[in-house]
């Protein structure tokens, strides 16, 4: 599919590709769940070769001399306001977010028509992202996907991280083998497509602002790729952070596993295994002194949805960012447009597919608060 293509750059990858394909293989995926994660591996190498072959060519070396400067990363455990608060950053006209599109391949199709390329990439995207919708219409109730919208980094560090919506929920299960992935390389690697996207757009001036949840528990390896990155933690209440990332593992795996019955008590336990751990590391770094060269801020969930303005205006404020007029404008539009889609989509009935409680997934409020009363503690 490359054309002969048989340089894949370092081999990091290799030991997580396989891992992760042995757990997909010993699954009950669906036929469709199956064709689904095959094709996940197969765009994810594709992307790898045409990135290690396009960087190795002399003319395109001057891409990789120009710095990734003081990025923004978002992080958080998924259902924490990462996505929104993104959205909301990626709006400021001196910040320049990675759209799906350039993350699926970011090797230019057709280099001399910037144009043409630009709508060939989106269009390919988009058409894998509406047979999704196809399959599993109330999955953008719970998780907002466009091929030219902001997306997160996993899209290309899956290039070495296997880890997306058909994989999610075996690397977060036992045996656990995801969790001691040393992944610094693969944030090496991740600079480089940042570069390469910065010298196609020329924006080279403007913060890049990032995000993945997934970031939240390999910060130490981050700061590989990132010494200078700039980490924003969104925050939710336990129970509820929980709760909803349970609802959107279910959905996930009923994608992939759909032929066969979900367990709701594995689900939970894997779940709230996962948060735990990953809000552990993520205080164990940020509370180290390998931290120290990382700017932090912090956001709760609650005051973002419930004043999301003021909530980028603190932010701004507490990391030194200019907050101009331009840009609170550009927020305001946002929000009233992002205000009128989501009552279409609760009235259409998408939203109301999103509906969870701890109890479905065999978790107790009290015990889940209690493992996590550490962490309320100490940031809220």
């Amino acid at each position: 599919m490359t054309k002969g293509l048989n340089d894949f750059g370092d081999t990091w990858y290799e030991a997580p590709y396989t891992e992760t394909m042995e757990m997909v293989n010993e699954a009950n995926y669906s036929p469709i769940g199956r064709a689904a994660a095959n094709d996940f591996f197969l765009r994810r190498l594709i992307a790898r070769l045409r990135l290690i072959d396009h960087l190795k060519k002399p003319e395109n070396s001057p891409c990789l001399k120009k710095p990734i400067n003081k990025p923004l990363f978002v992080v958080g455990l998924p259902r924490t306001g990462t996505t929104f608060l993104h959205r909301l950053l990626s709006l400021d006209p001196n910040a320049r977010s990675p759209r799906t599109y350039e993350l699926f391949d970011p090797v230019p199709r057709y280099p001399d028509d910037e144009v043409k390329d630009k709508k060939s990439r989106i269009k390919f995207v988009q058409k894998a992202i509406d047979k999704l919708l196809l399959c599993v219409p109330h999955f953008s109730g719970i998780h907002e996907v466009g091929a030219d919208l902001p997306e997160e980094c996993m899209m290309s560090l899956g290039c070495d991280i296997p880890m997306l919506f058909a994989t999610f929920h075996v690397l977060i299960a036992p045996p656990y083998k995801s969790f001691e992935w040393k992944s610094g390389q693969a944030y090496k690697n991740y600079v480089r497509v940042l570069q390469l996207l910065q010298y196609q757009s020329k924006s080279f001036d403007k913060r890049w602002t990032l995000k993945c949840p997934v970031h939240l528990g390999l910060l130490p390896f981050l700061s590989e790729g990132f010494e200078d990155a700039t980490i924003v933690w969104t925050h939710r209440e336990p129970t509820q952070a929980i709760g909803s990332l349970c609802s959107f593992v279910r959905a996930t795996q009923d994608m992939h596993e759909g032929a066969s019955y979900i367990d709701l008590a594995k689900v939970g336990a894997d779940v709230n295994n996962f948060g735990n751990l990953w809000i552990k590391r993520a205080d164990d770094f940020l509370s180290s002194e390998k931290s120290k060269n990382h700017q932090r801020g912090n956001v709760m969930y609650t005051e973002l949805i419930k004043n999301p303005v003021e909530t980028v205006k603190k932010l701004y404020k507490d990391l030194n960012y200019e907050f101009t007029p331009e840009y609170e404008k550009l927020l305001t539009e946002y929000i009233d447009e992002n205000n009128r889609e989501r009552a279409k989509l609760k009235k259409s009935g998408a939203k109301k597919l999103h509906s969870y409680e701890l109890k479905d997934f065999n978790l107790e409020d009290k015990k889940v608060a209690e493992g996590l009363a550490w962490y309320k503690k100490r940031y809220f």
